[in-house]
């Protein structure tokens, strides 16, 4: 229907009102229902953002490491913030003029992210690695490590794993994600200077293991508590204990019903359970050696390994 610009006819308030009102409604309509249809953007957790495919590597020695470290250091703070453009993110992105500008920002569709820098200030190891599991710590994304002894060399320093009392890095020129000490050249010892993300970076809560599959071993009672081997996974995915999670016991120190408590850690929280059986020792132990077998010396002769001058000991060649 044409429309026309001018003065409405006479009495056609209430007329036109109503058309208003109807196409302010249809309109209202249609915004909710493209925003419905609209995928809700997720933010990764911090074990997406280590998936081979986040990280760009070096096509060999290129002189470019800082590049290559600043930029999965974006992908990776992009992730954690649901843009869904962090691949656009690429050692393109990255200003550069010989190496990596003390201060600079990277822009996808809908965030910008400023990288800013830092010196490694600790004149021990210990106070060296103090400071760098601090930087981790506020920056989920984690940091661009860089050392100018020896060889130069720069790697995306990841985290730090308790149960090994290591740093994890990812190394553009080995293509693979290691502990720091089998990178390249860097190391706690040697490292000067650093980049991370300025901006906010949304640090991701830990994992529910709610939904967990714990499998509990056989558990046999012999006068003190039975601890059995204990399996956690979690979507396919098996846990490390002590890194992961923690496991407590209740009425493991007598034969009967016994629950196994599995209680999440570093990157897990929440608790998951199984009950299993602790089992008679002393019953179990009978049951193994007793029936079914047969004795091949005959009644009244003593085994042919105890007797005359030279026979060999149980266990041991004669």
């Amino acid at each position: 229907m044409p429309i026309t610009a001018g003065r409405p006819p006479v009495g056609s308030g209430v007329a036109a009102a109503r058309v208003a009102f109807a196409c302010a409604s249809l309109l209202a309509g249609l915004a909710l229902a493209l925003f419905s249809v609209v995928p809700e953007a997720r933010a990764a957790t911090l074990a997406e953002t280590l998936a081979d495919e986040v990280f760009v590597n070096e096509p060999g020695s290129t002189g470019r490491c800082t590049i290559y470290a600043a930029t999965n250091m974006l992908r990776r703070a992009a992730l954690l913030n649901g843009d869904q453009d962090w691949e656009s993110i690429t050692t393109s992105s990255i200003p550069s003029s010989r190496g990596l500008p003390f201060g600079f920002s990277v822009g996808t569709q809908g965030a910008a992210y400023a990288v800013e820098h830092g010196y490694v200030t600790g004149s021990t190891e210990e106070e060296r690695s103090a400071e760098l599991r601090a930087l981790i710590d506020e920056n989920p994304a984690g940091i661009v490590l860089y050392t100018s002894t020896g060889r130069p060399h720069a790697v995306t320093l990841l985290g730090y794993d308790e149960g090994t009392s290591s740093f994890t890095a990812h190394d553009s020129l080995t293509g693979a994600t290691s502990s720091l000490d089998e990178c390249v050249s860097v190391r706690v010892s040697n490292a000067d200077a650093y980049w991370y993300v300025a901006s906010p970076v949304s640090a991701p809560e830990p994992t529910s293991l709610r939904n967990a599959t714990v499998t509990v071993g056989d558990a046999v009672y012999a006068g003190k508590a039975a601890v059995p081997q204990v399996e956690v996974a979690l979507g396919g995915t098996p846990l490390v204990e002590g890194t992961d999670y923690a496991v407590s016991y209740v009425g493991n120190d007598a034969v009967g019903t016994a629950l196994a408590v599995v209680v999440g850690m570093g990157d897990y929280s929440g608790a998951a359970t199984s009950s299993f059986e602790v089992l008679d020792g002393a019953k179990a132990l009978a049951g193994r050696c007793g029936p079914g077998v047969e004795s091949s010396t005959p009644p009244g002769q003593r085994p042919a390994a105890s007797r005359g001058p030279g026979a060999g000991a149980l266990g041991l060649a004669a």
